[in-house]
């Protein structure tokens, strides 16, 4: 387990073994802000515990990056301590129905598209720029450093993962979307893995371009979904990793029409 590593002035990132995770930091005059909280309690009482042995300021607030349970799941250890909690509209549903049959605690608050977080001396704003690993994906970006929590929508560690959730066909889109806000010196926290700048983030932009490219080249030419799980051609990533990519891409697209030749008129 690595310690603390601070990114600017007290915005720090903790990179955890279990799944590869990494945890946000951001301290201001009026508190502090977490930004995922672990897999379970068990994991948010440690990360409780380490917070405290770099930084006196309260934990005020906790963001998740998205509705997935490693990230989320150690919710309940930070409210229990007094902070409120901030999700995308579209994850705090998908929370909130997962509170219904777990110890999960649902998010106090949701927003659609922008929310800013102040914490006394600075900001935090948080930014739903689109579809992609999932619908609620957020964006956390501290401002005065250029650091950049992008949660899911960027992996550095492996692929970036398509699960039954994730939006193949417009994921490119809304990390370009990330990409136009990114300076030459920023830093960007992918979910899993290590601390990455705007190069990474724009070859991931590309690879996730031709994902989506591929697959709605696939539908286009009349390929059975059948087949489009079997292609092996063209792919950034095994094939193996792109299952759940091109079922989803294809319920998007529909069932593919066979491919016609033109009918030519009579000479």
């Amino acid at each position: 387990m690595s310690a603390w590593t601070e990114l600017g002035d007290r915005c720090w990132v903790r990179r955890y073994r279990e799944w590869d995770l990494n945890v946000g930091l951001v301290a201001g005059s009026e508190g502090a802000v977490v930004i995922d909280t672990r897999a379970d309690a068990v994991q948010a009482r440690e990360l409780l515990d380490e917070i405290r042995s770099i930084t006196d300021v309260p934990v005020r607030w906790v963001v998740n990056t998205h509705a997935h349970f490693d990230h989320t799941f150690g919710n309940g250890v930070f409210a229990g301590a007094g902070a409120v909690s901030f999700a995308q509209e579209n994850a705090a549903a998908a929370l909130a129905a997962d509170a219904k049959n777990t110890e999960m605690v649902a998010v106090d608050n949701s927003f659609a598209v922008a929310k800013v977080i102040d914490l006394g001396d600075r900001r935090v704003e948080l930014l739903h720029l689109g579809n992609g690993h999932t619908d609620g994906d957020v964006v956390v970006v501290v401002p005065d450093v250029d650091v950049f929590f992008a949660g899911d929508l960027i992996e550095e560690s492996a692929p970036p993962s398509y699960g039954d959730d994730s939006y193949p066909l417009e994921w490119a889109d809304t990390v370009d979307r990330v990409i136009g806000l990114l300076s030459a010196t920023a830093k960007v926290v992918p979910g899993h893995g290590a601390v990455v700048d705007a190069e990474f983030v724009r070859d991931q932009a590309g690879d996730l371009g031709t994902v989506a490219n591929t697959i709605s080249g696939l539908h286009h030419a009349g390929t059975s979904l059948e087949a489009a799980l079997a292609h092996t051609d063209d792919w950034p990533w095994p094939v193996a990793h792109l299952e759940h990519a091109v079922r989803r891409g294809y319920a998007v697209l529909g069932t593919p029409r066979r491919p016609t030749l033109p009918i030519l008129g009579n000479s």
